[in-house]
């Protein structure tokens, strides 16, 4: 049964069931805000419980719920961002701190839309050989490590006024990885923007 996946309309929900669905919500609200990737634990943890692989859709909902949570809990700080962005556009502003933010989220969130729209066909199916469980444990092993050089050689003296374009696009581009599971995404731009 662990071989098994499910794709598609389904996204999981009917085979896996209620409960099952529920402790893997558990697992993602756990590792997605971690530098751990949370679409590798929702292949491994049912993989080790001999459940059925729920496929990269039951991922991509779950992360939307995490997201959803983020957001309700940073919403003052979302708020006082989109209102500063949009006041300073008003008043032609257009270096003010919440503006200079907000395209800079903008313009990180650009690889990764693109890649995944490119990537969909080979990164949806159940048979993707990065859905493999060897590939998974390779590419966790190998991030853990590059985030760990990261963390020991970053100059830790750059503050978010010194952020520019570039560096917002290269975490971006960081970002990409994150479509492969075992690639955390918050691990691959905190490493980029360490190694910046």
């Amino acid at each position: 049964m662990a071989d098994a996946c499910t794709q598609g309309l389904d996204t999981g929900f009917i085979a896996l069931g209620y409960g099952k669905v529920a402790a893997l919500g558990i697992v993602q609200g756990i590792t997605e805000l971690l530098p751990i990737s949370s679409t590798a634990h929702m292949r491994i943890v049912p993989a080790v419980l001999g459940w059925p692989d729920p496929g990269s859709a039951f991922s991509a909902a779950m992360q939307l719920a995490a997201l959803a949570a983020v957001l309700s809990y940073f919403w003052a700080d979302v708020r006082g961002i989109l209102g500063g962005a949009l006041s300073a556009v008003a008043h032609a502003k257009f270096g003010d701190w919440n503006l200079r933010f907000l395209v800079w989220i903008a313009l990180a969130t650009v690889p990764i839309g693109i890649a995944g729209l490119e990537l969909a066909p080979v990164l949806n199916t159940c048979q993707s050989p990065l859905r493999d469980l060897r590939v998974i444990g390779v590419v966790c092993l190998v991030m853990a490590v590059l985030l760990a050089i990261a963390e020991v050689t970053a100059r830790h003296t750059r503050s978010l006024v010194h952020v520019t374009l570039i560096d917002a696009l290269l975490v971006g581009l960081a970002q990409v990885g994150a479509l492969i599971p075992g690639v955390s995404r918050s691990g691959s731009t905190l490493t980029a923007a360490l190694l910046l």
